[in-house]
């Protein structure tokens, strides 16, 4: 009894410190005697069955937390299920209950258990806890860390999926792991373009530090230094064109010819090994495969992950991949210089910090993205339903707009032509479907056609809500831009919204109408039957502006020699192309969506670079050359002015600006709060403001450096930006602290707004992927000082703090 007491009253002290400082615990160095401790606690908590249990768990876990960097987890757990865990990853490191720790959790971390007992002695449960995963360096590994700042790697010119160049950023699968190896280095990466011979001997020569994606063979181990085991592997496999045998092994290929890439290990093997094989040399994977693809060469070798990947990438349908019998699975080795031991040996230390979820994560951005890519690419090859539908319906019906030059007309001879036309002709090309033009006299006719079902298509349409109730639609296949043309005497027009009082034409049925009274629902616009009528009518003083496509404008003005009409600005208003189908024949959807699909990228380029330069290749008149020479002369007396206006500008707004987040600073929010709270009591307006804290923002600043945090307050004031209206005024009170003014807004709705910011901060995506949550103090101003209001929010927002923070507080009284 007497024990039991000690306990009780030793449980009773733990509760209070506990409540009342959760840091006030005293830890000693030696984490395991104080996990033992913690241990000891923990059973007495069981013990006692206190309702308050989790609470002090909960404050228990933080303090070690924050003592001991080294621990990564805990878990108390019985026989039968966890009882509680807790992650250090999570921010507010919730404790959670029933909870078994996550199966991305790397549980092959260094762990240590100690048992729980009730009073009577039995074991009840365990307490184990996870450490972090460290490398040990030895003194030479560190001395050449702190000296090697920056390590040189080879990036391949084209292997996706595994190290290649887009739009001249390095990437693929092999660049991602060596970025997770480099991250717990804190070394830079330096990325060499080149050739692979070139990799190779400058690895040799000391001028690149190591190659990845590299295959090993016994004449390269002669040369380099290769890492114990590949970071990935793939089976290899043979690439020939769908109609060619099947073929397994290189023995089958003799008397035929291979791509294959020079410099890379197969092009020595089949040159050293298979005499009878004619090689036809490429300088990179993509170059190897289109070779086959052309019929340059009639097959090629390679890793089976690779020329699957790059099939569906660049829609090379009539190719087929088989596995190479010859060989196992190929690796991925890292290669070193012969006398960079070191490097290998911190390499491979390093690696072992690389998580089962780091891995799974690549998976699924690399390859479960190809497998997705390679179903649809299936798919498009239609099923044997939507066979049978196209071999009955034998041609596809399309009605166009034969006015629309450059995107659709009819020639003299009743030839369609145009952007459309070209890219429907692409589109037959790729799938084998059969279009045919039933001539309509106008847009308009072709419209009710295709609603009627006397046509099956209109190959160029806009979805709108209203047309959406007659017509089914594709997905879009090219985005184009609208255009104001006006009298030459208006110089610029910045968007419909300076002329919104203005009457403007466009074509009748065109979607145009439709968009323009969805932002602008009170502009006067009239339809007119073509471009040309309303071009005319700019001409004639009828209506102030003409509203169409960029291409059909442009062309449409040059043909027709129309004096006095020019561009004079952008709508803002794009359109994105799209098939319009008949409503009674879903399936016509799912074929044509797939038809898209097989429209590659640089063929849709090529349609519009056709049609777009024979615009740009129309001849200028004079007048038109002595008009722009003019406006040129006005531009640049208007420059002038414009840097000196904006210079004077740019001093205001450095004087009131926060120069971090590029959003008000204090003495411009102090000056704000005056004049909003004028305006309230002049017009008897509701006022309110929030005030807004970023939680554990000293946490960020000491785990991930300042220059991380500096980055979440510019993300932070970016994403609370997006979500304002014009005429609400937002600043940075200090620090992580940061007030929205709310003019003409009541506490209800400044609430409302609040928790709205509060879920998108939640769920939102900051630097580096690190989780970031605010608390919020709301207040609605009355008739009182600017100073008595601020202080209301702060009291509000130090509620929201006491409250767990992560929630919205309203000022009471």
């Amino acid at each position: 009894m007497a024990v039991n007491a000690i306990k009780i009253l030793f449980t009773f002290i733990i509760l209070l410190t506990c409540s009342y400082a959760n840091n006030s615990l005293r830890l000693s160095n030696n984490l395991k005697s104080n996990i033992d401790i913690l241990a000891n606690q923990v059973e007495l908590y069981f013990q006692t069955n206190t309702a308050k249990r989790e609470v002090y768990i909960s404050n228990l876990f933080k303090v070690y937390y924050e003592n001991y960097d080294k621990i990564a987890a805990f878990e108390i757990k019985n026989k039968y299920k966890t009882i509680y865990s807790s992650y250090r990853d999570d921010e507010s490191m919730t404790l959670h209950k029933n909870v078994a720790l996550s199966l991305n959790f790397d549980k092959t971390n260094e762990y240590y258990e100690k048992e729980i007992l009730n009073l009577k002695g039995q074991k009840i449960a365990s307490l184990v806890v996870y450490f972090k995963k460290t490398i040990n360096f030895s003194k030479q590994e560190l001395e050449y860390l702190q000296n090697k700042k920056v390590l040189r790697v080879q990036n391949d010119a084209s292997l996706p999926p595994y190290n290649f160049n887009e739009n001249g950023i390095p990437t693929g699968y092999a660049i991602d792991y060596l970025e997770l190896i480099v991250n717990e280095l804190a070394l830079e990466l330096e990325f060499v373009q080149g050739k692979w011979d070139d990799f190779m001997n400058k690895l040799e020569n000391k001028e690149l530090d190591l190659m990845i994606n590299v295959l090993k063979s016994k004449q390269r181990e002669e040369r380099f230094l290769f890492s114990n085991k590949p970071f990935v592997t793939s089976p290899l496999a043979m690439l020939t064109q769908i109609e060619h045998k099947n073929v397994h092994t290189f023995k089958e290929m003799e008397g035929e010819t291979m791509a294959l890439v020079e410099g890379y290990h197969s092009y020595d093997r089949v040159k050293r090994d298979y005499p009878k094989i004619n090689i036809y040399p490429t300088p990179d994977t993509i170059s190897m495969m289109k070779a086959v693809s052309q019929g340059k060469a009639d097959g090629a070798y390679g890793l089976k992950s690779v020329l699957d990947y790059n099939i569906n990438k660049y829609f090379l349908s009539n190719l087929k991949t088989m596995r190479n019998t010859d060989d196992d699975e190929f690796g991925f080795y890292f290669a070193y210089n012969k006398d960079n031991l070191i490097l290998k040996s911190i390499i491979q230390k390093a690696e072992k910090l690389i998580s089962k979820k780091d891995i799974e994560e690549l998976d699924k951005k690399w390859f479960k993205k190809f497998k997705e890519t390679k179903k649809k690419s299936r798919d498009y090859l239609f099923t044997k339903k939507e066979i049978s539908y196209l071999n009955k319906k034998g041609t596809i019906s399309m009605c166009i707009d034969p006015n629309a030059a450059p995107f659709e007309f009819l020639t003299k001879k009743g030839t369609y032509s145009g952007i459309i036309a070209n890219f429907m002709e692409t589109m037959s090309k790729n799938t084998g479907i059969k279009f045919e033009v039933l001539a309509k006299e106008s847009w308009s006719s072709s419209i009710d056609a295709v609603k009627n079902h006397i046509c099956d298509i209109l190959p160029f349409s806009v979805q709108t809500i209203k047309r959406t109730e007659h017509l089914n639609f594709t997905k879009k296949y090219f985005t184009f831009s609208n255009v104001i043309a006006t009298k030459d005497s208006e110089i610029f027009i910045n968007s419909l919204a300076d002329i919104k009082d203005k009457e403007i034409a466009v074509v009748k049925d065109y979607a145009t109408k439709e968009l323009i009274k969805r932002k602008y629902s009170n502009m006067k616009i009239i339809e007119v039957d073509n471009t040309l009528i309303g071009l005319k009518k700019v001409n004639k003083g009828e209506v102030f502006a003409f509203v169409g496509l960029f291409p059909v404008v442009a062309q449409t003005l040059q043909k027709n020699n129309i004096q006095n009409v020019k561009i004079t600005g952008k709508a803002s208003i794009n359109i994105d192309a799209k098939i319009a189908i008949r409503n009674d024949e879903p399936i016509l959807q799912s074929i044509l969506n797939k038809a898209i699909n097989s429209v590659k990228k640089e063929e849709k380029e090529q349609v519009l670079d056709k049609w777009l330069t024979i615009i740009k290749k129309e001849g200028l008149n004079t007048k038109l050359f002595i008009q722009i020479i003019t406006a040129l002369v006005i531009v640049f007396a208007l420059i002038i002015f414009y840097i000196i206006y904006n210079s004077n500008k740019k001093l205001r707004k450095l004087s009131q600006t926060d120069k971090l987040t590029n959003v008000y600073n204090r003495f411009k929010l102090d000056s704000l709060m005056e004049e909003e709270l004028n305006r309230k009591k002049r017009y008897n307006q509701d006022l309110s403001i929030i005030l807004i804290d970023i939680d554990f923002f000293k946490k960020i600043n000491d785990v991930y450096g300042h220059l991380a945090g500096d980055r979440i307050l510019q993300d932070f004031t970016k994403t609370i930006e997006k979500n304002l209206r014009e005429t609400d005024h937002f600043g940075r009170w200090g620090g992580e602290e940061f007030l929205i003014i709310l003019p003409n807004t009541n506490e209800k709705n400044a609430y409302t707004l609040a928790e709205k910011l509060r879920k998108i901060i939640e769920a939102g995506k900051f630097y580096e992927n690190i989780k970031v949550t605010a608390s919020f103090g709301v207040t609605q101003c009355e008739n009182i000082h600017s100073n008595k209001c601020l202080n209301n929010v702060d009291k509000a927002l130090y509620k929201a703090k006491e409250a767990n923070r992560n929630c919205v507080k309203i000022y009471k009284k």
